[in-house]
């Protein structure tokens, strides 16, 4: 959950930037966040229905991260395509999201679990998240320009692809012993 809301956190607020820089306006740049959103919107309603057919779900999860990286890489190598590189990083982005919400609770054991998955993943990740903008734009001024941050993006997104090969994985984590003594002490208070 945290490489990928850092990504995506970092690309809505700088993609209308990296496209102004490469030559568009400022309302061309504004829309290509626009498609962004709504491609996301579109990714985020379809996956589920998708995830819930397949019980191994590597193949989304590494889909999802594979299209971010790619729009992020074309970004940085065909600026002139920014409309295709937002499609594909708000398709892979919005299942990426989708993905990372329910594998919590379809990998947990019960709903204990669940909620302790769901409070370290969002604690964390979105520490990481928050700082992805800023570090980005100091990688901007001190490279001088977006290939360094958008390199880090289609890094990222890699690595993004290696954790969803494994929390897509078709395993639920074994019962914690804190959930399973959890109803002796209900019942014995």
């Amino acid at each position: 959950m945290g490489l990928q809301s850092l990504g995506f956190y970092t690309t809505i607020a700088w993609l209308p930037s990296i496209v102004h820089d490469h030559g568009a306006s400022e309302g061309a740049a504004g829309w290509q966040l626009f498609l962004l959103q709504v491609t996301g919107l579109v990714s985020s309603c379809i996956v589920p229905i998708l995830a819930r057919q397949l019980t191994d779900q590597r193949l989304l999860a590494v889909s999802g991260s594979l299209m971010c990286a790619t729009g992020y890489l074309g970004l940085l190598l065909a600026p002139e395509m920014a409309t295709a590189c937002s499609a594909l990083i708000g398709l892979g982005g919005g299942a990426c999201l989708v993905l990372a919400l329910a594998f919590r609770g379809q990998r947990a054991a019960d709903a204990s679990q669940a909620a302790a998955l769901s409070g370290m993943a969002q604690s964390v990740g979105y520490l990481l998240a928050a700082v992805g903008p800023l570090l980005f734009g100091s990688a901007h001024d001190l490279a001088g320009g977006w290939t360094v941050p958008l390199g880090f993006l289609v890094a990222l997104t890699l690595v993004q692809a290696l954790f969803g090969l494994g929390a897509g994985r078709a395993v639920r984590l074994p019962q914690s012993t804190t959930a399973q003594l959890a109803p002796e002490r209900i019942r014995s208070a």
